[in-house]
């Protein structure tokens, strides 16, 4: 058993019969640390990255760091909303490049 999963936060009502919500519930406590790493790169991509292309060994050190942080946000996860707070802040990320883009027409 991994660490992962006796870190599950989420405990289905009815573990019989599991909704679509409970199933999808569950896999994101599973893949947790991959959903954290995806958020973060979005965040990353709209809000600080000045120039998309970079060098090849810039951008793998970039993602290595990246996933660093996910392991860590992923144990910080089980008591704190960490998967919330990146939704977030994507959101205002996006907001922020749509409104922002038509001005430097």
């Amino acid at each position: 058993m991994s660490w992962m999963e006796l870190a599950s936060t989420y405990e289905p009502a009815n573990a019989d019969a599991l909704s679509l919500y409970d199933q999808f519930r569950m896999f994101a406590d599973d893949y947790r640390v991959l959903f954290i790493f995806i958020a973060l790169i979005a965040v990353y991509y709209l809000g600080f990255a000045t120039r998309i292309r970079m060098p090849i060994l810039k951008t793998i050190l970039l993602y290595v760091l990246l996933f660093a942080g996910s392991l860590i946000f992923g144990i910080l996860d089980v008591t704190l909303p960490v998967k919330s707070a990146l939704l977030v802040a994507i959101i205002i990320l996006l907001i922020v490049k749509l409104r922002v883009k038509p001005e430097r027409r």
